[in-house]
């Protein structure tokens, strides 16, 4: 096998684009873990009779689509504490709670998890409730 000698101008491209992998390799190695994050919030029935969209004696399920499973979503009201009113482990990309509004004065809940980058909420019009069992009607 004969070796051809390569000019001192490609050496220093080989060079080059060696000190290159290195470097990211080790920015791969070093960089932080992605946060988890909710990408969406959706609130089912979304249709209540009366003037407002939701209840307070009424139930409704809460589903959010997330990009990491090993993360729980944690679901709140707007104003409440750190209890939240529910929390759940996603599968499927999915997290799901039952949510029953506390009060009329709520205008948003928010669904989070553990070192996300931002969180999402969604606007909510809590009304009285009236359930019936099969329907809810809020004033």
């Amino acid at each position: 096998m004969t070796r051809i000698p390569q000019s001192p101008k490609a050496k220093r491209i080989v060079a080059g684009a060696a000190a290159l992998g290195v470097v990211a390799s080790m920015t791969a190695l070093t960089a932080p873990p992605a946060a988890a994050t909710v990408t969406s919030i959706a609130i089912a029935p979304a249709f209540t009779l009366g003037t407002h969209r939701y209840g307070t004696t009424c139930s409704y399920t809460v589903t959010v689509a997330v990009d990491d499973d090993s993360q729980t979503v944690y679901f709140f009201e707007e104003g409440q504490g750190p209890s939240g009113f529910a929390e759940a482990k996603p599968s499927g990309g999915v997290a799901k709670a039952t949510w029953i509004p506390s009060s009329t004065k709520i205008t948003y809940i928010y669904a989070v998890q553990p070192n996300a980058s931002a969180q999402i909420r969604q606007p909510v019009d809590v009304g009285i409730g009236i359930n019936s069992g099969s329907a809810c009607v809020a004033i």
